[in-house]
């Protein structure tokens, strides 16, 4: 079995500290629902370039490896996500599609969201 936490560690830093169990009490929504593209976004604004290149270069190279649905869940889960894509009618390759798109967006205006203390 691979371990996915030390291959990818940017990536588990990332899924580990924006998806973490619990993510969607962790913001403020402001009377909306969560929305992992917002958390998404929202980690793209307060993080630097550095960074935030080196999680879309892993989420591809997680992405190039070609993994079934049931050992991509089982990368997330060594991942640190609890996000569930079949809750925005996604699976797993659809959702981190998802997120390496929103990842690559230019000129956006992301939204900090205010995080509960």
């Amino acid at each position: 079995m691979d371990n996915y936490s030390f291959q990818f560690p940017d990536l588990y830093q990332f899924f580990g500290g924006y998806f973490y169990q619990g993510w969607t009490a962790g913001y403020n929504w402001e009377g909306t629902s969560a929305n992992f593209a917002a958390v998404v976004r929202h980690f793209k604004a307060v993080n630097p370039p550095q960074t935030v290149n080196r999680v879309q270069n892993q989420l591809q190279e997680l992405l190039d490896l070609q993994l079934s649905e049931n050992d991509l869940t089982e990368a997330l889960t060594q991942l640190g996500s609890n996000f569930y894509p079949p809750s925005e009618k996604l699976n797993n390759r659809q959702w981190l599609e998802r997120v390496a798109e929103i990842l690559r967006e230019t000129s956006t205006k992301p939204r900090v969201l205010r995080e509960i203390q």
